[in-house]
Formats: structure tokens, C-alpha cells, sequence
């Protein structure tokens, strides 16, 4: 499910000649040593590359491995005090509180721009800024077994209707993160967007939100959707064995569904489920249930530089490095190395892997996750009242239950 790296720099070298350009002109002689702070994933992915691309170019690329549940503290703890990384790796919703606290600077990627979709340009995004080098990607789509569809349906909303559609729930918490992908389909976002990226206005509410409810509330809508027995196990092997025809959820499920599972079936009888072979895995695009364009979630892996570059002495190398990152091969590397999906456009065409590719693709609309310090909270509050409304709690008034949480919601954002 890899390709060879042979011949992908020549192929695609006139691809990345735009440069990544630092903000800051540095006075004094070049400093030829550029510092990464890394968890040990994106060692795996680009770690050889960026320094293979150092060396060529005279400078000294230090990779330094660092546990990722720590990285993001250790990095605002250090940058202050002139120490830390040039280039800190980490995910997008981390940039967030990364300005916050005033240890990245705005990046300008160049000609690069091009080759990232806005969507994933804008988990990098704070006031419209750009801090941030997307590297890959990851997101939900439509998964199905093509043994027994070998054709994507384009109608999910019958398909749901019909109990063929799996989509990750918790009957008690709900799950705002898969339901984006239908919630979005009525032309709502978990907060209204400007300038690209997000604002704290709550996007559920309105006209919009009063038709997710109905659907939410409604026998054809959102009961259906809760399946028996939706753990891990039982959510593979109904796959797998054409006991229900699509799966909304994301590359993490591959591997699972390349492996035997046991489950019970309708009868109570526990079975063991039928390994899939990677040409039975099928990805496509979510198909929208309330006629608007689906934005589901995404995340976003990438780079940031340090506020201590620009006007610095690293300003040119580190300026090179991250150039590096946003281009083809660094990106292309990243599959090749880890099996990620690349965010640079022109690295997602070089994928062989066709799984990997049909994820990619399916997710160019994806809304990166927000990443304000409230987060937690509007997840948790849209997860309640959409459960609320599956268990039938809003019957007598959809709409206004809904409208009302939404409302609950704004307050406790506002007063955050």
C-alpha cells in the first residue's frame, strides 16, 4: 500500500518553487542551524527528508523527538526564553492557544498556497492570519464494502432511513464530530466562519437548525441511526459482512476492517465477521441529507514557527525548512514513511494508495475542528441536545429544544 520514493523529487521538483518567505529580514550572518520539535509519528513521517534537505542545502536540521501529549507545553514554556524549537510540529487545534500565548508567528506560504485546500489552510488560521504549514490530513468519509455495493449511494438520507448507515453515537452524549456530517448538510457549522477560519457565534441555530431538529426527531431521521451493539467490534464486522452497507468514519478504521471481529448478530448468536481485503475497501464522498454542501470535520497535522525567527539570524533557514515541509516531497514522504494523507494537493495526486486517495479527496470540503479554550463545552452541549432529540425529548417542539440549547450554549461561550 506504498510507492517508491524513486524519481518523486525529479517529478515533481518544479512543483515547489514558490517559497515559504519569513517575515523578517535577518541583519547579521545566516545562522545554518534550524531546530524541530517533533512527536515521535512525524519523526517516522519526514524526519529523514527534512534532514536529507538540510544537508543539501547547508543546513543543519536538528529533529528532536518529544512525547506529544507534552509537546505543546514544553514549546510555550521555552520559546519565551529564546530556547525551544524554530519549528514546532504538532496539530491544528493547537494554534489557537499557541498565539494565545504569543510564541508563533504568521507564515506566508508563496506559490505553495496553491496546492492546499482552504479548508485546510484554515485550521491554521486566527483573525485571518495564517500561522501555520499543513502537512496531512485526516477525516471522515463514506466507507462501504464494495463486495456488496459496489456502487456508493448518492441518496444517504433513504440509506439512513433504511438502517444501512452506521455512523458513530453515544446514545447518552451523542457525537457532534460524525454528525457534522450531516448537521452541516443543512447549512449550519458548529460556529459561523469569517476570513476563512472561525468565529464564537454559534452556526447551529435559526431556519436551519429548526430542520435539523425535525430530521433529528423524526422516525426516518435520527432513530434509525442508533444500531444495536454499535461497539468497535460490532461496528467492523456489520461491514464486513454486508450487514449493513455504509460506515461513516475515518482512515483510523482501516486497519480494523483488514482484521477478524466478533460480534452478535440479530439473532443473539455471536459470529466472527469476514477479514476484507484492502480492493474491498470502498471511500466516497458523504452524500448530503439536507441539501446543502457537507463539511464535515477534519484534522490537520502541521508546522508553526517560532515568534523568535522572524528578524533573526534563522530567519532564511528556517524559512527553507519549512518551504520544505509545505512542498511535495516532504508531504509525499509522509505517505510513503507513515501512510498519512497528504495535505499538499500535488503529493495527494502522487498516492497510490487508493483508500488513502478517496479519503483525501473526500475530505477537500472538511471544516478543520475549532480550537478555542471553550471547546470541550460545545461539544459536549450540541452532543446532549441532539441525543435529546434522537431519545425523543423534544417531540412536543423540536425546533424550540434545539433552538433553546443552542441559545444555552452561546450564553456559556460569552461569558467565557
Amino acid at each position: 500500500m506504498k510507492i517508491s520514493k524513486r524519481g518523486v523529487s525529479a517529478a515533481i521538483a518544479t512543483v515547489a518553487t514558490g517559497a515559504l518567505l519569513a517575515l523578517g529580514t535577518p541583519a547579521i550572518a545566516a545562522n545554518q542551524t534550524v531546530t524541530l520539535w517533533v512527536d515521535s509519528g512525524t519523526a517516522t513521517a519526514i524526519g529523514k527528508e527534512v534532514k536529507a534537505f538540510g544537508a543539501k542545502n547547508g543546513i543543519t536540521v536538528n529533529v528532536v523527538t518529544k512525547d506529544f501529549g507534552t509537546l505543546r507545553t514544553a514549546a510555550t514554556t521555552a520559546i519565551p526564553t529564546g530556547n525551544g524549537p524554530d519549528i514546532l510540529a504538532g496539530a491544528h487545534d493547537w494554534t489557537g492557544k499557541l498565539v494565545g500565548a504569543g510564541v508563533i508567528a504568521p507564515v506566508n506560504l508563496g506559490a505553495n498556497a496553491n496546492f492546499f485546500s482552504d479548508a485546510a489552510l484554515s485550521g491554521f488560521k486566527v483573525g485571518g492570519k495564517l500561522y501555520g504549514v499543513p502537512g496531512w490530513t485526516e477525516n471522515i468519509a463514506i466507507v462501504y464494502n464494495k463486495k456488496f455495493t459496489p456502487t456508493p449511494t448518492k441518496d444517504l438520507k433513504t440509506a439512513i432511513a433504511n438502517k444501512q448507515v452506521e455512523i458513530g453515537f453515544d446514545a447518552n452524549n451523542g457525537d457532534p464530530y460524525h454528525f457534522a456530517s450531516i448537521s452541516t448538510s443543512f447549512g449550519l457549522s458548529q460556529y459561523t466562519r469569517a476570513n476563512g477560519t472561525w468565529t464564537t457565534k454559534i452556526g447551529m441555530g435559526g431556519a436551519n437548525g429548526a430542520k435539523y431538529a425535525a430530521w433529528l426527531a423524526s422516525a426516518k431521521g435520527g432513530k434509525s441511526i442508533v444500531r444495536a451493539g454499535g461497539d468497535w467490534d460490532t461496528l467492523n464486522g456489520q461491514l464486513q459482512d454486508g450487514v449493513v452497507k455504509y460506515w461513516i468514519t475515518g482512515p483510523w478504521a482501516v486497519g480494523g476492517l483488514e482484521s477478524q471481529h466478533s460480534y452478535k448478530n440479530a439473532a443473539g448468536a455471536t459470529v466472527k465477521s469476514t477479514v476484507m481485503q484492502a480492493s474491498d475497501i470502498g471511500v466516497a464522498t458523504i452524500p448530503s441529507v439536507g441539501g446543502s454542501l457537507v463539511h464535515q470535520f477534519s484534522g490537520v497535522r502541521g508546522y508553526w514557527e517560532s515568534i523568535k525567527v522572524p528578524g533573526s539570524d534563522k530567519a532564511v533557514s528556517v524559512g527553507k525548512v519549512l518551504n520544505f515541509l509545505a512542498g511535495p516531497v516532504a508531504q509525499l514522504a509522509s505517505f510513503t514513511n507513515s501512510n498519512f494523507t497528504p495535505a499538499n494537493q500535488v503529493a495527494l495526486a502522487k498516492v497510490s494508495d487508493p483508500v488513502l486517495k478517496a479519503f483525501g479527496a473526500a475530505g477537500v470540503n472538511a471544516y478543520p475542528m475549532a480550537s478555542f479554550v471553550f471547546q470541550d463545552t460545545t461539544w459536549s452541549k450540541i452532543g446532549l441536545a441532539e441525543a435529546g432529540l434522537i431519545a425523543g425529548k423534544g417531540d412536543a417542539n423540536p425546533a424550540a429544544y434545539w433552538q433553546n440549547a443552542m441559545d444555552a450554549l452561546q450564553t456559556v461561550i460569552n461569558a467565557s
